[in-house]
């Protein structure tokens, strides 16, 4: 006798060992790493997507693929020892395809069969470097027929020689494959399909007969498979995907749960936490609609990576040695402290586990307790909530379930909720990594559904030793009685940091609006105001045409007019001094002083004439008794501000001091309270030792709360001076921090955007040889039946091409010499700039004599980027107005190139602003262009400014000016 196989084992080993969707894709892609690709996807189209008629799922690998050999002596033979019995590779060589050897993720031969999981029927493409690609068809659902034996079942293959050849195979295939359903009995004479089982013989036939590849997707799947020397990896097609698969792409929030659960468990595939160690890309692209693509993986954003430890408040750096001790690092805030705990297990050899290295980053739920300020807050908060979790990766693979949300194996959260002051830690606040591997720690395996770490004596072990870990930290540095007190004294400092800076921010807060709606109200004071001086001054004009005139008459009216004069300082808004006002406000003051000015300039000139008119009628008798009166109201004016500051300051000492009487007082009687019933109660030595200890340890209490409360006060009134505008320093440094901390921000993205053009610069030469030289050989092949239609493809390229040309010197600036350039040269090398654009846009650009005889000593790319970046920026500006003209001239007089064109003049209080790094009036605008083109030309002993001056600007609109250091 012997052993037969019926088909059903193999759905139950395949699909019945897989849990959920998550680990049904990990192990298709722990295969693809396996055989040493570099990017893995799981795509899925939908059947809004072009010509797809229902949703299509395609796994993807660009690993080693199979040969026909390949597949029908490994993949088609199931419980395979290759991986859990090979060796690591020695070096890199054809087998690894020339990279690093990898120790395998796989290891129990049955992870392939989980592609039954995500639906059917199923193509499978594979391509071995070397091999034809070989194609193969298989509906899963075929072997849940309980009648069949693994003997009954055919497995069709076929070869794919080229594109053509594809389609007539795919049909081939599918008849093949139903040909499994023209056997009526098996070997024993035993009827293979059942009237009860004929449903699933009809829905298999249904399924296979519909499934189709359309055209555009049949040649990107062959696109990188039909080379034969060089071509290889591995693909599943899947035509009727799980309809789990298709609600994940769903826009509403129904399916929110399983989409956040599919992504936390698909993210770092490979540990991400440990730097350069990102061996595969791994996505999830999405084709929805046309021109509509995206990555499911990232839809929530990016996983950790190695530099978001330095975000986290506490990291825990170390090993467990196996034997229940752990050793490391633990960083609280800024401060690193060597720490060592031992389990108090029973220390038994045969629960050894090996050593398992760990690093593990903690970040605060509330900002205020975290070191951090608020972008970077909000950074590593956003990851946390995403993918907050403890990780397991053996040899830098990911075990599943560990870091999802419900993976809490450690009962971290379960033991918060029993007590949160002594049991510290929360799982989701946590990210990082504990590392096995399969040298080390031989004995923590999988179990067979993949779902975790087998449940043997070495796990409980291991699992004992990292619970004890988080209980001791708990209780020694972070609880609320914890035995050191570093974690908590830093956290009352960032508590009080942060209730002082939102106390004073809520302060700014009120400042500002009502700043600003001070800015509202002056407008509409001013009109009343310039309409009853007019008024005045048409009054005092009639009395001053009478032949005779007596002051009597015209007293009143200059009292007034007086008056007015001295109220116009308060038309003035005043600027608060302790913060940086928005460009907005700034905007509106500007507007509001020009018509301040428009007023001083016309009719405050006005009344300047009329007064010397006057004074000329009056006598010197009547003159003095003005001076006298305006002597009196000066004085007047001056005495009641003095007295209104007066009031206000002692208001306010008088508020300070009772509020100083209240709090002391509130120390005083918690210091005296029942202190007669503790007197009384006093009895023997030991008592008077207990309420000693308790009095000094109360004194101590309070007069730190002296210190806390109220001599911090005290101190600052003791330093205030009639010298120092507090408020004026106050501001400038709260407006140097804010423009500091932008800065920085910014600076990190303008850093990766360098690395990005490097790269790109670099690609691009790489790409523009390529299709080069696939124009040249399809020119010369005469291909195009089209001739017209290939001209115009060429030519689009080529003028792309010539643009590039155009770009290229400006990236390269080291090792180029200065030469001589004339004006005339920069002038026509803008025109093929921005050819265009000037042309769509109906831009006239002209440069005049003196200009065009010019000569630059500079570097070439220095002096064209710094024109690109101002004619850039005046089309921009220049798009709401009707004349768009740049004008290139030079200034004989002053030695002084002009760029000028007729777009929006800028505003005066922004002429020096636009040279700040990281400043721009622009909507999404950077603010790097004019920063460093004035940067890069004072090294060429150049500056460069923009003015308003009539002299200058010659077309009303922006002015530019590049002038020599002197």
């Amino acid at each position: 006798m012997q052993f037969r196989t019926k088909a059903r084992a193999v759905d139950l080993l395949g699909k019945g060992q897989i849990a959920d969707l998550p680990t049904a894709i990990t192990e298709l892609w722990k295969n693809g790493y396996d055989a040493y690709a570099d990017n893995l996807t799981a795509e899925i189209y939908l059947d809004t997507f072009r010509d797809i008629d229902n949703p299509l799922f395609v796994i993807t690998d660009d690993g080693k693929g199979m040969s026909r050999n390949d597949i029908f002596e490994k993949w088609l033979v199931l419980g395979t020892d290759s991986k859990s019995r090979a060796k690591l590779e020695d070096k890199e060589s054809e087998e690894t395809l020339w990279k690093k050897p990898r120790i395998k993720a796989g290891e129990k031969g049955i992870g392939r069969l989980s592609v039954a999981f995500l639906g059917n029927p199923m193509l499978m493409l594979s391509k071995k470097q070397g091999h034809t690609l070989q194609a193969l068809f298989f509906d899963w659902r075929l072997l849940e027929n309980y009648n069949l034996f693994l003997d009954d079942v055919d497995l069709p293959i076929e070869e794919i020689e080229n594109n053509s050849d594809f389609p007539v195979k795919f049909e081939n295939l599918k008849r093949a494959f139903l040909e499994n359903f023209e056997k009526e009995n098996d070997l024993d004479g035993n009827l293979i399909w059942e009237d009860n089982q004929s449903w699933l013989k009809t829905m298999i036939k249904n399924s296979v007969d519909s499934a189709k590849i359309p055209a555009f997707l049949s040649e990107k799947l062959l696109a990188d498979l039909l080379d034969i020397e060089n071509d290889h990896g591995t693909k599943f097609v899947v035509f009727e995907p799980i309809d789990q698969i298709v609600d994940l792409t769903n826009s509403d929030e129904d399916g929110l749960v399983d989409k956040e659960f599919v992504i936390s468990s698909l993210s770092g595939f490979t540990n991400d936490f440990k730097k350069n160690s990102k061996i595969v890309r791994t996505s999830i692209p999405v084709f929805k609609e046309e021109n509509f693509e995206y990555d499911f993986l990232t839809s929530q954003g990016n996983f950790f990576t190695a530099e978001d430890y330095e975000l986290a408040d506490i990291i825990i750096d170390g090993d467990l040695d196996g034997k229940g001790e752990f050793k490391g690092k633990i960083k609280i805030y800024d401060e690193v402290i060597d720490y060592a705990n031992l389990n108090p297990r029973r220390n038994d050899s045969r629960n050894y586990y090996g050593k398992v290295p760990l690093k593990i980053g903690y970040s605060q739920g509330n900002e205020v307790d975290s070191k951090l300020e608020d972008l970077a807050y909000k950074k590593i908060n956003q990851k946390v909530k995403e993918y907050g979790g403890l990780y397991i990766y053996r040899d830098n693979f990911r075990v599943l379930p560990y870091g999802r949300p419900n993976a809490d194996f450690l009962n971290i959260e379960e033991r918060r909720n029993t007590r949160i002051g002594t049991y510290f830690f929360s799982y989701r606040r946590m990210f990082g990594y504990i590392d096995i591997s399969r040298e080390r720690n031989s004995d923590l395996k999988d179990k067979s559904s993949r779902e975790g770490l087998i449940n043997n004596s070495k796990y409980r072990a291991f699992k004992s030793d990292l619970e004890s870990l988080f209980v001791d930290l708990a209780k020694t540095y972070f609880s609320d009685k914890a035995k050191q007190s570093i974690f908590l004294e830093k956290k009352a400092e960032l508590n009080e940091q942060a209730q002082a800076i939102k106390k004073d921010n809520k302060r700014a807060i009120e400042e500002k609006k009502a700043f600003t709606r001070s800015l509202k109200n002056y407008p509409e004071k001013f009109e009343s105001y310039q309409i009853e001086y007019k008024s005045i001054l048409e009054q005092l004009e009639e009395k001053t045409v009478e032949s005779n005139i007596l002051y009597s008459d015209i007293e009143y009216l200059l009292d007034k007019l007086h008056t007015l004069d001295i109220e116009f300082k308060n038309l003035i808004p005043k600027v608060p001094k302790r913060y940086k006002p928005t460009d907005t406000q700034l905007d509106r003051l500007n507007n509001y002083e020009n018509k301040l000015l428009k007023f001083n300039a016309t009719i405050k000139n006005d009344s300047a004439q009329l007064m010397a008119k006057v004074k000329d009628r009056l006598e010197v008798k009547e003159l003095k008794m003005e001076f006298t009166k305006n002597y009196q109201k000066y004085n007047g004016i001056l005495e009641k501000t003095i007295t209104e500051n007066r009031t206000k300051l002692k208001g306010q000492f008088d508020n300070l001091l009772k509020d100083f009487s209240s709090r002391s007082r509130r120390i005083m009687d918690e210091l005296n309270f029942e202190k007669e019933k503790i007197v009384n109660a006093i009895d023997s030595k030991e008592s008077v030792f207990i309420q000693s200890e308790k009095l000094g340890a109360k004194f101590e209490f309070l007069r730190e709360q002296i210190n806390k409360e109220l001599s911090p006060l005290v101190e600052h009134l003791s330093k205030l001076s009639f010298d120092i505008d507090e408020e004026l320093v106050q501001g400038a440094y709260k407006a140097e921090y804010e423009t500091i901390k932008y800065k920085w921000e910014q600076t990190r993205e303008t850093a990766q955007l360098g690395v990005a053009v490097e790269i790109i610069d670099h690609e691009f030469n790489q790409l523009y040889a390529k299709i080069n030289g696939s124009l040249e050989k399809l020119t010369n092949g005469n291909l195009f039946a089209d001739e017209e239609q290939f001209q115009f493809l060429t030519q689009n390229f080529k003028q792309l091409e010539n643009k590039y040309e155009l770009l290229s010197p400006l990236y390269r600036v080291a090792g180029v010499i200065s030469k001589e350039i004339s004006g005339d040269n920069i002038y026509h090398y803008l025109l093929r700039f921005f050819d265009r654009r000037i042309e769509d846009y109906n831009i006239e650009l002209n440069s005049t004599e003196k200009f065009d005889k010019y000569i630059f000593n500079i570097k070439e790319p220095v002096i064209h980027t710094v024109f690109i970046n101002i004619i850039n920026n005046a089309i921009y500006w220049m798009r709401n107005v009707q004349n768009r003209k740049i004008l290139l001239d030079y200034k004989i007089d002053t030695d002084e190139i002009l760029i000028c064109n007729s777009g929006l003049k800028i505003e005066e209080h922004r002429l020096e602003k636009i040279f700040d790094m990281f400043y721009s009036n622009r909507p999404n605008g950077r603010g790097i262009g004019l920063y460093l083109s004035k940067q890069s030309l004072y090294e060429s002993n150049l500056d460069l400014y923009a003015t308003n001056k009539i002299e200058y600007n010659l077309l009303n609109g922006a002015c530019f000016v590049i002038r020599k250091i002197i």
